[in-house]
């Protein structure tokens, strides 16, 4: 018989199970909140575009109203 030592894992039993469900859970629902968060960023920026289009449109619109009224 070797006196060598087995290589430990993590402790196994019902606690431990749970905990790790538990933690599995809240990182699940971290990535969710990370990934609405970037959305939320990314639908922002196209609302700045959007924005600056119609910003853009609209000037267009003044300086053609301008010009037909002389």
């Amino acid at each position: 018989p070797s006196l060598a030592a087995k290589p430990r894992g993590a402790p196994q039993g019902p606690g431990t199970m749970e905990q790790m469900r538990a933690e599995l859970r809240e990182l699940r629902d971290e990535l969710d909140t990370l990934k609405t968060q970037k959305e939320i960023k990314l639908l922002m920026n196209e609302l700045d575009e959007e924005k600056k289009m119609r910003l853009s449109l609209q000037i267009d619109v003044e300086r053609l109203k301008k010009r037909m009224s002389k």
